[in-house]
């Protein structure tokens, strides 16, 4: 049975359970939805979408992605979210964006990792193993249920969370305006292979970001030399990566 699983990750997170569910479910072809691009079409049998929550739901390069994307009516689709808390609305909003083109998605769960959104709060490097154990066990559950193509009804998703979510993520676009780049700056092109949106050049050896941001914070948190901030906020936090994936496995 042909399986794809089809991530959006920034700090790794995503990608490793994406890869871990790969190997649990004894093999799957892993893309990048950066790498893919919009109208993608995909035939598997099995198709797996794992993304980071977003103010409560999914990326806007995952949202467009789903829903651009030409996916088998009779697929088996399921979803895992990284989250530092919930996935909030998320299983809901992709699921009314297969309906729109006569999919569904059967099966929803969210993974507690570590949390990176140091623009509002720090890494903890003393609680990152642990939590990563967790989000191992976690995943060993999950992975269980996608092999046995457990099922269960997702939730039509009323309520304010995804009006919310809409017009959070609308602003990211340019949240790069906030962006700056210290004379630590040594024009090492990281934070330009890392960017999953291709929003980010480098003129005259530094960083130049062309709005068209997803606020994932991949560049801030993938620099070697913590050389890329947001406003004043993150020049004193810690960055943080999964310690499996390598800066060369993404977008």
């Amino acid at each position: 049975m042909s399986t794809t699983i089809c991530y959006f990750s920034a700090t790794g997170n995503s990608l490793q359970a994406a890869l871990d569910i790969a190997e649990g479910l004894g093999g799957a072809e892993v893309i990048s939805m950066s790498k893919a691009g919009m109208n993608a079409v995909c035939d598997s049998e099995v198709v797996g979408f794992v993304f980071p929550s977003f103010a409560w739901g999914p990326p806007n390069l995952a949202h467009e992605f789903i829903r651009s994307g030409r996916f088998r009516k009779d697929a088996y689709i399921f979803t895992v979210v990284t989250c530092g808390s919930s996935m909030g609305g998320s299983a809901a909003m992709i699921d009314g964006l297969l309906r729109t083109n006569g999919a569904k998605l059967s099966y929803a769960a969210s993974l507690k990792m570590v949390s990176n959104y140091i623009i509002m709060y720090d890494v903890k490097p003393e609680k990152v193993e642990n939590t990563l154990a967790q989000a191992d066990s976690a995943l060993s559950v999950i992975i269980t249920d996608l092999t046995n193509r457990k099922s269960h009804k997702i939730g039509r998703g009323t309520g304010l969370i995804p009006m919310i979510h809409k017009k959070i993520v609308a602003g990211y676009k340019n949240a790069d305006k906030d962006y700056n780049v210290s004379d630590a700056c040594n024009g090492c092109d990281v934070c330009v292979s890392v960017c999953p949106a291709d929003n980010i050049e480098l003129a005259d050896g530094r960083p130049s970001f062309k709005h068209n941001c997803e606020h994932c914070l991949a560049c801030i948190h993938w620099c070697p030399r913590k050389a890329i901030n947001y406003k004043e906020k993150t020049q004193k936090r810690n960055r943080y990566h999964h310690p499996n994936v390598k800066a060369g496995q993404l977008p």
